[in-house]
């Protein structure tokens, strides 16, 4: 897990204060801690979309926030989530760009792989004809045809498993389109589509060779900067809420 955590000094608060409100002061720091937690999390979520190109909303909900408690005094700005439908969590795709380093290969980029079809230090990436989301993602609609002509069990969101021979022939399917030719030196290493005509044969996935990535999301920088700026208001806030009735 990748985090950023937040205390606060509160030394020189407690000369001032009477016994009663010394014995719950706990209760305003905890309150306190909270409150520039969650605005972390929000700093960090639209930093986020300055700094990447169009991130996904599961990619900025990956930021969430660890609440602090009278027992345990830190909150903390989280890179956490979990992958849903056999996705990777966000801190195996944030994480490179948090610190840097290489990203983990995606689902279907290990299957290639383990299937001997693109080297472990590749990644697939989107040729110019291939059908992108919105957030400038191969669409799952086409990786499940891809992964599906190549006779991979695929499990993306809306994938079936393989068609076997017995059903492509009930239903006359039509060969498969999508291949990676393999010990072919004229052709771009990657997944082609071949068509019924001579110009329709054109690569849709090139496989790459991994490049490492820069720290992009400066998390604790992000964090840092918000706490310095709020921390006494809102610890002020947090303050005269906890002791309004006193």
């Amino acid at each position: 897990m990748i985090s950023a955590h937040i205390d606060i000094d509160l030394a020189r608060f407690e000369a001032k204060l009477t016994l009663v409100q010394r014995r719950d002061l706990p209760k305003a720091e905890v309150l306190a801690l909270n409150w520039l937690a969650y605005d972390g999390m929000r700093a960090v979520r639209a930093r986020m979309k300055v700094v990447f190109d169009r991130p996904t909303a599961r990619a900025i909900r990956g930021i969430v926030y660890d609440k602090a408690s009278e027992a345990g005094r830190v909150s903390a700005v989280v890179v956490g989530g979990s992958g849903r439908k056999g996705g990777l969590p966000a801190v195996a795709y944030l994480g490179p760009e948090i610190h840097g380093g290489m990203r983990r290969h995606k689902s279907f980029e290990e299957q290639l792989i383990g299937r001997g079809m693109m080297a472990r230090n590749q990644v697939a990436v989107p040729a110019n004809r291939t059908p992108l989301d919105r957030y400038g993602n191969m669409t799952q609609g086409f990786l499940n045809r891809v992964m599906r002509d190549l006779t991979i069990d695929y499990r993306g969101a809306g994938a079936s498993r393989v068609s076997t021979g017995s059903k492509r022939r009930k239903r006359k399917a039509k060969p498969n389109q999508f291949f990676v030719p393999q010990g072919r030196d004229d052709l771009f290493p990657g997944v082609w589509y071949s068509g019924r005509g001579d110009r329709e044969f054109y690569p849709v996935i090139l496989f790459v060779k991994a490049t490492s990535y820069s720290e992009r999301l400066k998390l604790n920088e992000i964090v840092s900067e918000l706490v310095r700026q709020k921390k006494d208001r809102t610890f002020a806030r947090a303050f005269r809420k906890t002791f309004a009735k006193s």
